[in-house]
């Protein structure tokens, strides 16, 4: 590891029904949701389960590195329009992960630092050069159902805010197609 790369985690993204979409629980999210909140209203979609999860019940969705970890493009699109259905109308989902596209390789550690100045480090490593994970692509992926609001990079690391819009049936089939 050459390098460390910062992520500051507003105190915005913990108010509200808080959706966590994680392929590792790194405990991050839970750890800075409850300082701000009394009642813990945080739910986990893991690659193993989510049979709590409700539909039109949550205001924020977390994805922070998850995204990269999904090899398939049909999956990943997929994995969005799941979000959208959990997402209540103008909901917002927060997406942290790696530019790295076709032909790249990806070794960095990320410091991530949480509203209450907690400091959390994760190491990411990502060989598959196969797998396009960059900013241009995922955004190519929300189109049909987010409207992105914000978006940076830096430091081969993304950060993409985007709120929900409601589709019209044949246009959610049209996007389809496109995946």
């Amino acid at each position: 590891m050459n390098k460390s790369i910062y992520v500051v985690l507003s105190e915005e993204i913990f108010q509200g029904n808080l959706l966590d979409i994680g392929m590792e629980n790194y405990g991050i999210m839970y750890d800075a949701y409850k300082q701000f909140n009394d009642e813990i209203s945080i739910d986990y979609i893991n690659s193993k389960e989510e049979s709590s999860i409700r539909e039109d019940y949550y205001d924020k969705c977390i994805l922070l590195f998850s995204f990269s970890k999904i090899k398939l493009r049909k999956n990943k699109f997929k994995l969005i329009r799941e979000i959208h259905r959990y997402l209540k109308v103008g909901g917002s989902l927060y997406i942290w992960d790696i530019d790295k596209g076709y032909n790249e390789i990806y070794n960095f550690s990320v410091k991530i630092e949480t509203p209450n100045k907690k400091l959390k480090e994760i190491n990411i490593r990502d060989f598959n050069i196969l797998k396009d994970s960059s900013i241009i692509n995922t955004m190519k992926l929300l189109d049909c159902n987010f409207e992105v609001i914000d978006f940076n990079t830096k430091d081969r690391l993304y950060y993409i805010k985007a709120n929900k819009i409601e589709r019209e049936k044949d246009r959610d089939e049209s996007c389809a197609g496109s995946c």
